[in-house]
């Protein structure tokens, strides 16, 4: 264990004691700066279930301010709660390498968290990086008809394959994209692709970390695939998993069988166990009354049985082609998701609920047919912001999520598709 690691340790012992006692029940600490976002961690002792607001002060004045709810391994393993107490503060409005003198307060308390033995420090910040993530369709169809997905199959008639002519370009932006900001899948089910290990392939070694995807795990997959992906070095692996009923998971999981599934589950963490640092596993349950009182054990069995190292309970996208029959049926109550927080509290795992927002009934949203989108050259006038959102569609195609009917292009037709984005932003490039 190097010096900086055992004097890491040693402080969080020291603060987990300091905190234990009536006098300072808020810890927390700086662990740096990343780009344009000061990251660290805080937490109530006297309240471990609570996640505490850190806000970021600039010359006394309130810039910033992040729920310190993300999980921290190191935290885990100090025994500090649950470990879901890390933070990353943004400083809005970096667009050049500066230095800023800042602090920072957890709200509602006296606490200001230190960095190297400062409440009060300086940082060298630099601009985020341009984009967010980069959401790469593979393809544009899936081997399921989930009542509940986001999106409309019906136009769908036959799988398009992303080339690896056409993936080599896309991999030229891979060093713009922010952490775990390349997505090898997103809309569509990855697995379809006849050589998506070969694409995993194509990717810089060096760069892997940024890399995930997701799969819903319902199509048969040998050995060697999941060895494949066992010494891939991406970050992780997101699966699917809303049921452990064989009955219910053919209605959420319209066209699958849950045999399938759970035998690729099974031979998924038999494969990744051989290997010395396989991916990440975490596990996506759509949270319904159908399943509302599965959802724990969903959670305890994933860790016990299969590698889970987080899970994540969400909200179902609301869109116009979902049917209503599925709505009444299946969506939760409002009362209801305080109830299932109650019932996750006590479970020793790591989870995250990501539950609606109050207006979330009454907004139904249109989907967005990426296949049918038409490239559309952004006009000089139109402003685009640091960081951008990005999907890339089999052929190719890029288009701005959010703005899409504003900006299209081709990757093929670039020159220099980092330069590109750039001069979007209104940024020379570097």
């Amino acid at each position: 264990m190097t010096v900086a690691a055992l004097r890491h340790k040693a402080m969080l012992a020291m603060v987990q004691l300091r905190a234990k006692s009536a006098d300072h029940s808020v810890a927390g600490y700086v662990d740096g700066v990343k780009c344009d976002r000061v990251i660290g961690w805080a937490y109530d002792a006297q309240n471990p279930r609570k996640r505490v607001t850190v806000d970021l002060y600039c010359g006394g004045k309130l810039v910033s301010s992040a729920v310190a709810g993300q999980y921290r391994e190191d935290l885990k393993a100090a025994e500090i709660g649950d470990g879901r107490y890390g933070f990353a503060c943004e400083f809005p409005g970096i667009t050049s390498p500066t230095r800023k003198t800042v602090s920072v307060r957890v709200r509602d308390s006296p606490l200001l968290l230190e960095w190297d033995e400062r409440d009060v420090f300086d940082v060298d910040l630099t601009p985020a990086p341009i984009i967010t993530y980069l959401a790469i369709d593979t393809v544009n169809n899936c081997n399921l008809r989930c009542p509940f997905c986001l999106v409309d199959y019906t136009s769908v008639n036959h799988t398009e394959l992303m080339s690896e002519a056409t993936f080599e370009r896309l991999l030229t932006l891979i060093d713009y994209v922010d952490d775990w900001g390349f997505w090898m899948s997103c809309l569509h089910e990855p697995t379809l692709h006849p050589r998506f290990n070969r694409l995993l392939d194509m990717i810089p070694r060096a760069r892997r970390k940024d890399v995930l995807f997701t799969t819903n795990l319902a199509r048969p997959l040998d050995e060697a695939t999941l060895e494949g992906w066992a010494e891939s070095g991406i970050d992780h692996i997101n699966i699917s998993l809303d049921t452990m009923n064989p009955e219910l998971f053919a209605i959420l999981r319209k066209f699958g069988r849950y045999s399938v599934f759970e035998q690729n589950l099974d031979r998924m963490a038999s494969v990744f166990r051989r290997f010395q640092n396989p991916p990440k596993l975490r596990y996506i349950t759509m949270a319904f009354k159908s399943n509302f009182d599965e959802v724990a054990e969903i959670i305890r069995v994933s860790h016990e049985r299969w590698m889970s190292y987080e899970n994540e309970i969400r909200f179902t996208y609301n869109f116009q082609h979902i049917t209503d029959d599925f709505r009444r049926t299946h969506y939760l109550d409002k009362e209801q998701w305080p109830i299932l927080d109650a019932r996750l509290a006590a479970l020793p795992y790591n989870y995250y609920v990501g539950q609606p927002p109050d207006e979330y009934e009454e907004n139904l949203q249109q989907t967005i047919d990426y296949d049918a989108l038409e490239l559309i050259k952004p006009k000089p006038k139109l402003r685009f912001e640091r960081p951008l959102q990005l999907r890339a569609r089999p052929d190719g195609k890029i288009f701005v999520i959010g703005r899409e009917h504003e900006c299209g292009v081709d990757i093929h037709s670039l020159a220099n598709p980092p330069e590109f984005f750039r001069n979007l932003l209104g940024e020379r490039p570097a």
